[in-house]
């Protein structure tokens, strides 16, 4: 059974910030998460995300997972979390407290919604409630892209 994939530890010698490629068709949503940081660990998290796991490879980033499952995620593991289609808000709602648990503090999550209203308030309350904050959204792909980070406030957790 072969659901997670993991690459780690490309060559070093790509520039600061990883150059777009809007041919492919997960162009738009990689463009849609702006600017990324190659000393990230990205996370690429639920079905569907294989193919923005393979771009963002292409685009130079030394440091993506994809899993398929929310179940094996480790405490403080991922920079950015990017749940490209969730399955479910059922689903979503499950993952969330371990999804917040991998991120490392002040730093971000991405998630590709419907753009309907309904649907945007309700993942904007799951991701209030799991103690995300800088919410944003924009449009992307036919989809709405809702960012929310991680606030570092020097606190312990305590899992």
């Amino acid at each position: 059974m072969l659901t997670p994939a993991h690459v780690a530890d490309a060559p070093r010698s790509v520039r600061h910030m990883m150059p777009r490629q809007s041919s492919e068709p997960t162009g738009a949503l990689l463009n849609s998460l702006g600017p990324i940081e190659h000393e990230w660990h990205i996370l690429v998290l639920g079905n569907g995300g294989l193919d923005l796991m393979c771009a963002l490879l292409q685009a130079g980033a030394p440091k993506v997972t994809h899993l398929c499952s929310h179940e094996r995620l480790e405490a403080e593991s991922a920079s950015l979390v990017i749940v490209p289609r969730a399955s479910s808000l059922e689903w979503l709602e499950a993952a969330l407290p371990r999804i917040r648990r991998a991120l490392i503090n002040n730093r971000c999550l991405s998630v590709f919604v419907d753009p309907l209203p309904a649907t945007r308030s309700r993942v904007e309350r799951m991701l209030k409630r799991h103690g995300l904050s800088a919410l944003r959204a924009k449009r992307a792909a036919g989809r709405l892209l809702l960012t929310a980070e991680v606030p570092d406030f020097g606190l312990c957790r305590c899992a």
